[in-house]
């Protein structure tokens, strides 16, 4: 299973590039399929591949297929097989680009008082 980046970091590292008020937000999706070839069919659509260290290159020989294969049915229910992805979602605003030279950034509001009785 591969690690992935937590969407704290992701919205860390929108603020170090000069984002502003990062939202991030995540959820998990179970899809079904009705068999294993969809499941590895949906991963390599989307790019899905391992970065483990040390991971064997190349495709895997028959008897690591079938292996993979058994130990994925006991996850079946229903008839179908799931996959659960984690999608983040996130957003941030473009910071201005006129800086101190100290590197702050000056945001100026313009407040109205209100007058009384009105």
């Amino acid at each position: 299973m591969n690690r992935f980046v937590d969407m704290h970091d992701i919205g860390d590292l929108l603020v170090h590039a000069g984002f502003g008020a990062p939202v991030m937000e995540m959820e998990y999706l179970t899809l079904t399929y009705p068999d294993l070839g969809g499941v590895l069919r949906d991963l390599k659509a989307i790019g899905a591949h391992t970065v483990l260290e040390g991971g064997r290159q190349g495709l895997m020989g028959k008897r690591e297929w079938r292996r993979l294969a058994e130990g994925y049915e006991r996850f079946r229910t229903e008839g179908r097989l799931p996959a659960t992805f984690e999608v983040v979602y996130g957003h941030a605003w473009a910071g201005r680009h006129d800086r101190l030279d100290d590197g702050r950034q000056v945001i100026e509001f313009q407040i109205q008082q209100k007058r009384a009785g009105l």
